[in-house]
């Protein structure tokens, strides 16, 4: 029913949250094949199918390619990225029923305060 695109890098936190969600019955990893024996380990505890596609030279391009890799009777389609890893079920799910109610959504958090050192 939903695909999920989830960048290589992406902490296995966000990975594991996905595929823990009844919603979601697919999810794609957008990966270089050098990482995919990290995901491919998961396989037998997880309860979606699992693909992979490769990644492009710009996020943009990785998108892309994971979209074509998504099963096609997919109504909804989550894309996460990696600068995220915490995402919760319930934001996700949040993001889903509004997605379905209006065609698209977008989670968005408020910004944290950053410490650099000079």
């Amino acid at each position: 029913m939903f695909g999920v695109i989830i960048n290589c890098f992406s902490i296995q936190c966000s990975f594991y949250t996905f595929s823990r969600m009844p919603e979601v019955k697919e999810i794609v990893v957008v990966c270089d094949p050098s990482y995919r024996d990290i995901f491919e380990d998961a396989r037998e505890i997880i309860n979606v199918d699992l693909e992979f596609a490769l990644p492009g030279k710009e996020r943009q391009d990785s998108v892309y390619s994971g979209l074509h890799t998504i099963d096609p009777t997919s109504e909804l389609v989550c894309i996460h990225d990696s600068a995220r890893p915490l995402v919760t079920s319930s934001d996700v799910e949040k993001v889903l029923n509004d997605g379905l109610r209006v065609g698209a959504s977008v989670l968005g958090v408020p910004a944290k305060a950053t410490i650099k050192e000079v």
